[in-house]
């Protein structure tokens, strides 16, 4: 039992310094698609603010029910309607003194996704036209993110292959095996697209924007 862990530990320590030994290279490889956004995701928040916690309730209710409608009568599907909880409570105003109770809130937010992309300034008219309505946040994006996004990581590889290929070629190396793949997005998998946007005039229902996918990967391989 002693010499097989004795020859265990030797094949061990042999296989750690051919291993630190081991020639390779460290490659990166970056790709970039620009793409044609065939969809919106917006959010709106409705708060009201009232004397009790009834009378605010109410009113959101129904300021919920009017954008409902507004949704509905623009073609948006109630699968691509999504409402958060309920938030209430009391309602304060800062002096620079103080902090003073005034009424009480309810807080609700909806967000939707607009996929006829020509209904937008239709859509964004008629919310426009009450004051209970806030678009806090609205971006552009691809119905097919998932797709694009492995076609990215596979340019982006195919990348990596090509810069090491060329590499190899000329520092008179051969190319070995692939140890190690990483992906490069700084930890956050699947980072924000960029978007931005074009629009034709204006009020003339043509609106189009793109969105930008950035994938990036390590790629090692052994050098023979």
């Amino acid at each position: 039992m002693k010499n097989y862990i004795i020859s265990l530990l030797l094949l061990t320590f042999v296989s750690l310094n051919a291993q630190e030994n081991q020639k390779y290279i460290n490659i990166n490889g970056t790709a970039e698609l620009i793409l044609p956004a065939d969809q919106i995701n917006f959010s709106v928040s409705i708060r009201v603010i009232a004397e009790s916690v009834e009378e605010s309730k109410k009113n959101n209710d129904k300021y919920i029910d009017e954008l409902l409608t507004i949704l509905k009568n623009t073609g948006i599907n109630s699968n691509d309607i999504e409402l958060t909880p309920i938030t209430l409570g009391k309602n304060y105003e800062f002096t620079e003194r103080e902090r003073k109770q005034n009424g009480f809130y309810t807080q609700v937010s909806v967000s939707f996704l607009l996929k006829d992309l020509s209904k937008y300034f239709e859509l964004t008219n008629k919310l426009s036209s009450s004051n209970n309505f806030e678009i806090t946040s609205s971006s552009y994006i691809i119905s097919d993110y998932e797709l694009q996004h492995r076609t990215a990581i596979e340019k982006a590889l195919m990348a990596a292959k090509e810069k090491t290929e060329y590499m190899a070629i000329s520092l008179g190396v051969k190319l070995g095996d692939v140890l190690e793949i990483d992906e490069n997005n700084d930890g956050r998998g699947y980072p924000n697209p960029f978007n931005n946007i074009i629009v034709e005039n204006s009020q003339g229902g043509n609106i189009s924007g793109k969105v930008t996918i950035v994938r990036s990967v390590r790629v090692k391989f052994s050098l023979d």
